[in-house]
């Protein structure tokens, strides 16, 4: 009994949520390295695509601090060399909602930088 007086309480606890946080991240890993090079050039183009209509300052009162012309014209052209390099790996579908995102982004930023 002088031993549990003597360890800080929420010991055991601490350990417990550690080694359940170190199973969530093993976990999340598997999941990463199942995921192919397209999934992830399609997941940052989805993040590229938010992040030039934040820096066109859209939604307009919402994100008109953000608002850069440089950084956005940087997102969306890299968002169209991404486009171009996985564009074999596409099916018809992908493909076109990849190049519908593509012109949107070109015609907004168009309509707000020039």
């Amino acid at each position: 009994m002088a031993e549990e007086k003597d360890r800080p309480a929420g010991d055991g606890e601490d350990k417990e949520v550690e080694e359940d946080q170190e199973e969530v991240l093993k976990k999340l890993q598997e999941e990463i390295d199942k995921l192919s090079t397209k999934d992830i050039l399609t997941q940052m183009m989805m993040s590229l695509s938010s992040l030039a209509y934040k820096k066109m300052g859209l939604p307009e009162g919402t994100n008109d601090r953000f608002k850069n012309q440089t950084d956005a014209k940087l997102a969306v052209d890299a968002f169209n060399c991404l486009l171009n390099v996985v564009s074999d790996e596409l099916n018809a579908q992908e493909k076109e909602n990849l190049n519908s995102s593509l012109s949107n982004l070109q015609l907004n930023y168009v309509k707000i930088f020039k």
